[in-house]
């Protein structure tokens, strides 16, 4: 039996206390879901050496094996969140992807470890559109963009944190390639870092069980219709405004696909300078913890000052801004001549990046009616995975194997990866920004999104 949190009506002003708290316990659940995503990209030489892979099969374990069912996942998750109690939802992503994080411990060939792989995408799968939802729920319109950074704030925690234990556990492999475990017995250090970033995650689900459902809102054409949104009905949806589309869906989707190259940064620095796993993990998880959240904050204050102020289109504005700027920026960081001034514009690039996942999705809640937020998320959680989750890292590594032919030729692989896909994010984002505005006036005038 369907479980309804449905209300009768908006609700009624309250206090935001818990909302933030919510809020708060998601961005941990998003730290942790980044942390278990990103610890491969600072273990490259190790993992390559044991299994014997090659860049491609790497980047596939980074973003094809997971990305592909990360992506295709959302859409029936999706589904789920907009009809269950999405906290459930999520507590049991949580606990799906530190289990199959905890088996990468185990994984002793290029196939267990991309089985592994794929369940931490399908777990991972539940948060995004879940969360979306949920925040839509529980802030105002005004007050969406900051609990969106607040969330999102996860992203850069948990690369960060990643790429500095990855870093000292590379260390560690280089100084004892072997541990012996109680209980477990002899593994290679890179396993065990596995062993420690898995378990904790269970305790993160068991939170996010304690959080109260808030109510949702109605779509009253679907009530008075009795017909919920179906795929057909999102096609419809989007196909009513498809400059809007095209920039919300594509355009992010390019974007993205520059933010997630950056999964190649430590190993840029160790090939092109010569640095250790630990010189190039402080470094990269530096800029990560800082200028990311920065960036985040930033877009979400920015765009809830704009809102503010009557400008309604400040979200996808911001993002188009922020593609022109990550453009240029991750065109020229890999082709710098030397380590400190590639070093110094990562933190412009994270500080850009941080953009993305804030005032796209935000952008989304607000023009999508009550009972579509979810699906629509996971719509635009497919498209970006298909491209972004799965090119990011893969198209660098595809112009190195088959275009250059030259593994020691990352940096010039990232800059033309950038050079291709930043103007035409660029172009995409652009496009949408007129009917982007005349949608918001529609689904204000219906009663639809947040207040």
């Amino acid at each position: 039996m369907v479980e309804s949190t449905l209300s009768p009506g908006r609700p009624e002003p309250k206090s935001y206390a818990y909302s933030w708290y919510t809020a708060a316990v998601l961005m941990v659940a998003y730290t942790f879901s980044f942390l278990d995503r990103q610890i491969l990209n600072l273990m490259v030489g190790p993992i390559k050496m044991d299994l014997h892979l090659t860049d491609t099969q790497f980047a596939l374990l980074t973003g094809g094996a997971f990305g592909i069912f990360y992506t295709v996942m959302g859409l029936p998750i999706g589904w789920l969140a907009d009809r269950y109690p999405r906290t459930r939802i999520i507590a049991c992503g949580v606990a799906l992807w530190s289990l199959a994080t905890t088996c990468c411990a185990f994984a002793r060939s290029f196939p267990m470890l991309m089985a592994a792989r794929i369940g931490v995408g399908v777990g991972e799968a539940t948060l995004s559109p879940s969360a979306y939802s949920l925040l839509s729920n529980s802030f105002d319109k005004a007050r969406l963009p900051r609990a969106m950074s607040v969330y999102s704030v996860g992203i850069y925690i948990g690369a960060g944190l990643a790429l500095i234990l990855g870093g000292s556990v590379v260390d560690l492999v280089a100084r004892s390639p072997e541990m012996h475990l109680p209980l477990i017995g002899t593994v290679r250090s890179w396993h065990a870092v596995f062993l420690v970033i898995g378990p904790p995650g269970l305790l993160v689900a068991l939170w996010i069980s304690t959080l109260r459902e808030p109510a949702r809102d109605i779509d009253h054409a679907a009530v008075e219709t009795g017909r919920s949104f179906s795929l057909a009905r999102i096609g419809r949806f989007l196909a009513t405004w498809p400059a809007m589309s095209v920039s919300l869906f594509l355009g992010s989707a390019m974007l993205a696909i520059m933010s997630y190259m950056d999964a190649w940064y430590p190993e840029l620095f160790i090939r092109t300078f010569h640095w250790n796993a630990a010189q190039t993990g402080h470094v990269n998880g530096l800029a990560s913890l800082t200028a990311g959240p920065i960036g985040m904050l930033s877009a979400g204050w920015l765009s809830s000052r704009m809102i503010a102020r009557g400008r309604s289109d400040a979200c996808l504005r911001l993002a188009l801004y922020a593609a022109i700027g990550l453009s240029v920026f991750a065109t020229a960081m890999p082709l710098m001549p030397d380590a400190t001034t590639m070093a110094a514009m990562l933190w412009p690039i994270k500080f850009l990046g941080g953009f993305v996942p804030v005032l796209i999705p935000s952008a989304i809640q607000m023009i999508a009616p009550g009972n579509m937020r979810a699906q629509l998320s996971a719509v635009f959680g497919l498209t970006v995975g298909i491209l972004a989750v799965t090119l990011g890292p893969v198209l660098p590594a595809l112009i190195g194997d088959y275009i250059l032919h030259d593994e020691k030729a990352l940096n010039l692989s990232l800059a033309l990866a950038a050079a291709i896909v930043g103007p035409v994010a660029t172009l995409l984002l652009s496009v949408g920004l007129k009917q982007f505005r005349a949608c918001l006036m529609v689904m204000q005038h219906e009663g639809n999104g947040p207040a």
